[in-house]
């Protein structure tokens, strides 16, 4: 192995791979004022077939034409919201506009799209937009961050924690010498600095498919070290082959090739060729891998080792980089997939092993990290780790890491805009479960500690704040949106009037009797008057006048721009929708979240 090649072995995945949003930040994105929602428009959910976009739309055609109103201000204001109606249907009906808009919605239309044959089907055109964007999004970030650093600090703090004191001797019938008084900070003067590494780069685009970077690393270790300068470039031969060529500069000089090759959507195959010496023949790393799942991928990989070729490379008997087999498998879990997890297991004439990890994503921008190994070189380890988002840019993590022979380690990490500062501590050179039980339990204590009563807070005051400055900056937004909705429902009572006169003649119609719409606490309390509530709005009209045979249906997540009438009452507070209705001559009532999809009548009245 390169001396000076240095890899981090911390709990955390690598943040350069990490695509947080800070919290304030995709709450302000979440809050500000949305374009028209044309599904929310059309009442319909994403997954609507093109029949049930054909039945909607002549639903509100019949509410909403401009022929359909005698009152000139009725017809003035249907004027404007059929435009709307249209203009969502011409988007949405049309399957090569559907998927630009699913994509990237109404900014996505105005843009010109060059992905290829006009007659591509829905499923090749969505992949064709997100491989764009996702291409977009990586030189955007490349763009933004093309220095890198990190320092590592190995402490040795095992005299610490069991110091050893020489003992102290008379001579020739005189005392010893009384022992000096230490202070109580004494013991951490023992403390080592086991090992320092230091690497920086820095990149450049030299051409649309090809970048440098150019970097360099020292190392020290026990008082002794060195370094080296580290050259790559970085080619795109096409998309589906990607290749890398780094070579260090100093001695010990070596070059590597890797090479990225994407056979298909689910498969690819990528090799790493080493050669440190033109006299023996160059190591070998081929992995392959697929998808196995929908969101898990099996690998298998093989390296060489050093080898020789008839007398090319000498006698290897003697060398420690041998041959070995590796197979395993990575993917996210789930609902939100929110847990990332791997396991490989590695044969090898030298060194097998056994590995798992674990890393799940908290809410409040936390990382969990759990792994284990178990190692023919390294024995048994076992490890937990965290890291927090202090900032849009910042993380802070530590990790505690146990095994037999290995000891306890406490392991510190810092990173900010590509450059890192790791801390690794050795406390005991041997298992010793009074270090790894205070290691673990008083760090997570203070952390937990520290989040519920400092970041927490200052969190949610941090919210608020944010809230209630994107209601005053949008305000005339908000106020425009309200008054929109509110002649909505006036186009709309009409139609309301009929549809309950007609249902309540029905055995099985549907009747609203009440429905409101606004703050979860508000709506809860059940005594007072719950239209008079602050950030409540009556939407009793609106949702009669959406029914349709004796069946009610509200998209998922599209109550708040509806065309008949909603609108966000409380900007940035949790929302309920409280419905009652009379169906087949009984009263029944359901509430549910702003986000839940709600259709009546049905038994378990809410999905």
């Amino acid at each position: 192995m390169d001396p000076y090649e240095h890899a981090t072995t911390g709990l955390m995945p690598d943040d350069d791979n990490i695509n947080d949003v800070d919290e304030l930040e995709r709450l302000e994105n979440e809050l500000m004022p949305q374009p028209d929602d044309y599904y929310g428009i059309l009442n319909v959910s994403k997954t609507a077939t093109a029949e049930e976009l054909k039945v909607s739309y002549k639903n509100l055609c019949r509410s909403f034409h401009p022929d359909k109103h005698k009152n000139d201000e009725h017809k003035r204001i249907a004027e404007a919201r059929f435009q709307v109606i249209q203009q969502a249907y011409e988007v949405i009906s049309d399957p090569q506009k559907r998927v630009i808009y699913d994509t990237y919605g109404e900014e996505g239309l105005k843009a010109t799209w060059e992905v290829g044959p006009k007659f591509k089907t829905p499923e090749e055109l969505q992949a064709e937009y997100e491989k764009q964007a996702r291409l977009k999004r990586e030189q955007d970030l490349d763009n933004m961050i093309r220095s890198r650093g990190e320092v590592n600090l190995g402490i040795d703090a095992t005299q610490i924690f069991d110091p050893y004191e020489p003992p102290v001797f008379s001579s020739f019938n005189q005392p010893g010498l009384a022992p000096k008084k230490k202070g109580p900070l004494h013991a951490l003067t023992n403390g080592q600095v086991q090992q320092l590494f230091m690497r920086h780069s820095f990149e450049t685009q030299l051409g649309p498919q090809t970048r440098a970077i150019f970097g360099g690393s020292m190392v020290s270790r026990g008082g002794m070290g060195g370094g080296n300068i580290l050259g790559t470039i970085r080619h795109s031969v096409s998309p589906k082959l990607f290749c890398e060529l780094n070579a260090t500069i100093l001695k010990p000089r070596g070059l590597t090739l890797k090479t990225v090759y994407n056979m298909s959507s689910d498969s690819f195959c990528n090799t790493i060729v080493q050669a440190k010496t033109p006299y023996s023949p160059p190591i070998v790393t081929i992995t392959t891998g697929r998808r196995l799942f929908a969101a898990t991928t099996g690998y298998i990989t093989y390296r060489s080792g050093e080898w020789s070729l008839l007398g090319w490379g000498g006698d290897v008997s003697r060398s420690m980089d041998k041959s070995h087999v590796a197979l395993g498998m990575a993917g996210v879990s789930g609902a939100k997939q929110k847990g990332n997890y791997s396991c490989e297991l590695q044969t090898g004439i030298i060194a097998s092993h056994f590995a798992a990890d674990y890393t799940h994503k908290l809410d409040r921008q936390m990382r969990v990290r759990v792994a284990g190994s178990i190692s023919t070189v390294g024995g048994l380890t076992a490890s937990i780790g965290s890291d927090h988002k202090l900032s849009s840019n910042t993380r802070f993590g530590m990790s505690m890491e146990c095994g037999v022979p290995t000891g306890v380690t406490v392991q510190f990490k810092v990173s900010r805009l590509g450059q890192k500062l790791v801390m690794p501590i050795i406390l005991s050179s041997e298992f010793d479960f009074r270090l790894t039980f205070l290691g673990t339990a008083i760090p997570a204590a203070v952390a937990m500690a520290v989040d519920q009563l400092l970041l927490k807070p200052r969190r949610q005051k941090q919210i608020k704040a944010k809230i209630l400055e994107l209601r005053e900056q949008h305000a005339d937004i908000l106020a425009n949106r309200k008054a929109e909705a509110e002649d909505a429902q006036k186009l709309v009572t009409a139609t309301a009037e009929r549809k309950t006169k007609v249902e309540s003649d029905k055995k099985d119609g549907l009747v609203i009797v009440k429905a409101l719409y606004g703050h979860l606490e508000n709506l809860v309390d059940e005594e007072g008057d719950d239209e008079e509530a602050e950030g409540v709005i009556d939407v009793t009209v609106v949702l009669q006048a959406m029914v349709n045979e004796s069946r009610l249906t509200i998209p998922s997540g599209h109550s708040k721009t509806n065309i008949c009438g909603f609108y966000d009452p409380c900007l940035g507070e949790r929302k309920q929708l409280k419905v009652q209705y009379r169906f087949q001559h009984q009263l029944h009532q359901v509430i549910i979240k702003d986000s839940a999809a709600l259709i009546v009548p049905m038994r378990a009245h809410l999905i």
